[in-house]
């Protein structure tokens, strides 16, 4: 009897095992079912349905029709017909999935408020028939250095506000205005009133943002925090921190809305410190490299996710040097060093660079358009975008305007520019005539005089007490470079000689004149009354720089004294050539 028990024990445990392996079997090979796939029915009778993952092909039926294979939609129907639809997979990785709900054909009036679908990706509304497609138009300058009014090298800022104001207006398309940097400095309507002329224009034409530029702190952080204010803008840079904290002049991003598309523009300084006066960028830190990566994925991700933007904008200003003008060049995101080489690869789909003023379109290896339109006025970025709203696919479609087309004389000239002009030049125009210059001086010709008349005012003024023995520093002419034979302005002397660094006296060891002025790697300019075999490493010189080249911290020069406040180089000149100098 126990053995009969035993038996039937072994029995029962073997049949339990076998239910349990084959159980579990079962369950291994249990396959997965494909979506459902979700139909729509147009205005037009056309029914159409998502694409379904791992689906090789379809099947339809019609009221109660055989079931009818199809690669993919569209199906008509009649008015009163209904479908649905299944997806098969056509192998054995996946099981067919189950039919969708029946959807009928009834012709009625449109909602005006229905959802909007687009299951077949052909950018109408699948409801309604209309377009989901948003047309936006990203513009886009860089290095402007203040080029507001019209010379005769240089066409301002009266037709291009037209023009811009015109495609404001058109209805055509969903026009997006920003700055990557750099526009009040470098003309006497700019930066003699630091910036407050230029960041009105940018108000009164509609600038969604500015990237703050290097030359934003030619005159120290302190004149940054009024213009925010003045401004309807946002200044962005996510990398400005002053002693490890946030400053309350420039955000790390913005948002606007055009078109149904909600976009978020993130905005960067390059690695343009050293580009500042000492004297202004003590204490100040842009972060760059891995840390600036970070900031501006830790940004866009957030833009992304908690802001549910849909379309991701980077201004950044810096930009490469070497790159050829001519069409759309395809390059590597290491070949751009200066930039950040993860950044586009899905956080941000549009980027605008600057301060290296030259002219590109490239493309980059995740296919991101990187764009810089020279400088001064001579080009804008333009980028056309089309964004479907429901599916979020876009395609961007990049151009550089030459200045012939938005600063031609057959469009009118917006009223602004000289209203602006007025208000900032009440008493006083800086196009008058202040002397005359018998023949074009260049660069290197207005460097040299700048340098004689640092080392002839230091006489004038310190002389008699110290003994100075080099007038000059680094000095450097800009646009246009020349100052031309004829009649000469104050604007004339304000455009190639704009920076507003003070003349100070200064002392200097022995050492450091030789490595830094009579050594010198890096150009300076200077005059001197003694020679550098005379010069002996451990005596102390005295000569008189600019503040710029005085608080370069590897000069090593002390401040003794400054000159009278608000006199530059360039005000040296004009007495120069008002007493006839180069007449």
């Amino acid at each position: 009897m126990k053995k009969y028990l035993s038996k039937i024990a072994y029995l029962l445990c073997a049949a339990l095992f076998a239910c349990v392996f084959f159980a579990g079997c079962d369950k291994m090979e249990q396959k997965p079912k494909l979506a459902t796939p979700q139909v729509i029915v147009g205005q037009d009778g056309t029914a159409v349905w998502n694409e379904i993952d791992g689906a090789v092909y379809y099947v339809y039926v019609i009221d109660d029709g055989e079931e009818q294979p199809i690669l993919s939609g569209p199906v008509q129907l009649a008015e009163g017909q209904s479908i649905k639809v299944k997806a098969l997979s056509g192998n054995t990785d996946y099981l067919d999935s189950d039919f969708s709900e029946p959807q009928t054909y009834i012709k009625h009036d449109i909602d005006p408020n229905h959802n909007h679908t687009d299951l077949d990706s052909d950018g109408l509304c699948d409801y309604g028939g209309e377009s989901v497609i948003s047309e936006l138009s990203f513009y886009a300058i860089n290095d402007l250095h203040g080029k507001f009014m019209d010379t005769s090298t240089q066409p301002g800022l009266d037709e291009f506000t037209t023009y811009i104001k015109t495609l404001y207006a058109d209805g055509e398309r969903e026009e997006i205005l920003l700055s990557s940097g750099d526009m009040w400095q470098g003309t006497v309507e700019s930066s003699s009133n630091k910036g407050q002329l230029m960041t009105e224009w940018m108000n009164d034409v509609g600038f969604a943002s500015m990237t703050l530029g290097n030359h934003e702190f030619d005159w120290g952080p302190a004149v940054l925090t009024p213009n925010s204010e003045l401004a309807d803008f946002p200044f962005l840079a996510i990398n400005v921190t002053y002693q490890g904290q946030a400053v309350d002049y420039c955000e790390a991003s913005t948002i606007v809305e055009k078109g149904g598309v909600k976009i978020g523009i993130i905005g960067a300084i390059g690695d343009c410190l050293s580009s500042i006066s000492g004297e202004f960028s003590d204490g100040l830190s842009f972060a760059t490299g891995d840390e600036l990566t970070a900031l501006v994925k830790n940004e866009a991700d957030r833009l992304r996710k908690e802001e549910e933007c849909d379309f991701i904008v980077y201004s950044i200003h810096d930009g490469g040097d070497d790159f050829s003008s001519s069409g759309v060049n395809s390059v590597k995101n290491s070949d751009m060093a200066y930039y950040d080489t993860e950044l586009s690869d899905g956080y941000v789909d549009l980027v605008f660079e600057a301060h290296t003023h030259q002219r590109y379109i490239l493309k980059d290896e995740y296919g991101v358009c990187h764009m810089q339109a020279s400088s001064e006025n001579r080009y804008i970025s333009r980028a056309n975008v089309s964004f479907n709203i429901i599916t979020k696919e876009y395609a961007v479609a990049p151009q550089l305007i030459a200045s012939g087309t938005y600063a031609k004389d057959s469009l009118e000239d917006d009223p602004i520019v000289d209203q602006l002009f007025s208000k900032y030049f009440p008493d006083s125009n800086p196009y008058d005539v202040i002397g005359y210059n018998k023949s074009t001086k260049n660069s290197e010709a207005i460097v040299n005089k700048v340098a004689e008349l640092y080392y002839q005012k230091g006489l004038e003024v310190w002389g008699n007490e110290y003994d100075i023995v080099l007038g000059g520093g680094y000095l450097n002419a800009r646009n246009p470079y020349n100052i031309y034979a004829g009649n000469v302005t104050y604007a004339d002397l304000y455009s190639v000689l704009p920076f507003d660094n003070e003349i100070v006296l200064g002392r200097i060891s022995g050492a450091k004149l030789i490595s830094q002025f009579f050594n010198s790697k890096v150009g300076y300019t200077y005059v001197s009354k003694i020679e550098q075999s005379s010069i002996k490493n451990n005596e102390t010189y005295y000569i008189i720089v600019d503040t710029y080249t005085a608080f370069y911290k590897w000069n090593y020069i002390t401040v003794i004294e400054r000159y009278d406040s608000g006199v530059y180089a360039r005000d040296l000149l004009a007495e120069f050539i008002k007493n006839g100098g180069w007449a």
